[in-house]
């Protein structure tokens, strides 16, 4: 493996990263480091953390939505958004930099300094020539750490800034995603039965999906407890009905328009009551037919 101190920060890494894919790549990047007779070593593994980077770039700041914030002023002829501020949209979306910086208390500046430094060398190395390959391990392992430590902060950053917003609005969200469902007909769930009521909404999660150039989605998840009947009131007393109590996981989606992202005032809500371990049980097992 890795030197252990360096193993160790890209490990730490791990549990930040934005999916498996990322995962891989820090995987990738561990076993570069680990073929230590490889002068290559570092060409090898900053490829892996090249990859790393664009994709999280790509998935988190899309050029279409950069454009559409905004705070966007084009910087270069073809109007394409620069890695800059391809960088600043991946953490805030379109959310503007004096609530960042004002409402939030987040200064990205750093970290995307760092980055960007951190990037260009990363280049240099995959884009290896003659006069800069580095053979001697002591820098190689200088120059990993300080990728590693870059993309590091920028991951922190990303967290801290959808952390603290959820903070800020953690029981207004909890409090739309119940209501949502008390006041709404559940159409999943009035399919099953004759009549139906919800008990209880549990909310176990909330995160934020997305920030996009226009609009913040939050993300509730949980339980929601349902009386199910099956027959009229008559046919209960009558003994010709039936009553179960059942639960169901569910989520609910949250847009916010960016203009105001902690107001959950004119929000629109969406959500999904997953039903199908009633559908998979009430279903006949091949036996049957």
């Amino acid at each position: 493996m890795a030197l252990p101190w360096l193993n160790d920060q890209l490990t730490a890494m791990k549990p930040k990263a934005l999916d498996e894919f990322s995962r891989t790549t820090i995987i990738g990047a561990q076993h570069a480091l680990a073929d230590a007779a490889n002068p290559l070593r570092l060409n090898f593994f900053s490829t892996a953390m090249r990859i790393l980077f664009e994709h999280m770039t790509g998935t988190l700041a899309p050029i279409d939505q950069v454009v559409q914030s905004e705070w966007f002023v084009p910087e270069r002829e073809d109007k394409v958004p620069t890695r800059w501020q391809r960088i600043v949209f991946a953490i805030q979306g379109g959310l503007s930099d004096d609530f960042v910086k004002n409402t939030l208390q987040i200064d990205i500046a750093p970290s995307r300094k760092k980055l960007i430094k951190a990037v260009d060398n990363l280049s240099k190395h995959v884009h290896g020539r003659e006069d800069t390959i580095i053979e001697e391990r002591d820098e190689q392992d200088a120059a990993a750490s300080g990728a590693i430590e870059a993309l590091g902060n920028f991951l922190d950053t990303y967290h801290e800034c959808r952390t603290t917003i959820l903070d800020a609005i953690q029981q207004e969200l909890d409090d739309a995603a119940v209501d949502a469902l008390l006041t709404d007909t559940i159409q999943e769930v009035d399919e099953l039965a004759t009549h139906h009521s919800v008990e209880e909404v549990y909310v176990g999660h909330t995160s934020v999906r997305s920030i996009g150039a226009h609009f913040i989605t939050y993300r509730a998840t949980g339980t929601i407890a349902i009386g199910l009947q099956w027959g009229s009131n008559s046919d209960m007393r009558r003994g010709d009905g039936a009553e179960a109590d059942l639960s169901f996981p569910f989520h609910c989606d949250i847009q916010v328009s960016l203009d105001d992202p902690l107001n959950m005032a004119f929000s629109e809500t969406e959500y999904v009551v997953d039903v199908s371990s009633w559908r998979d049980g009430m279903a006949p097992d091949d036996d049957d037919l």
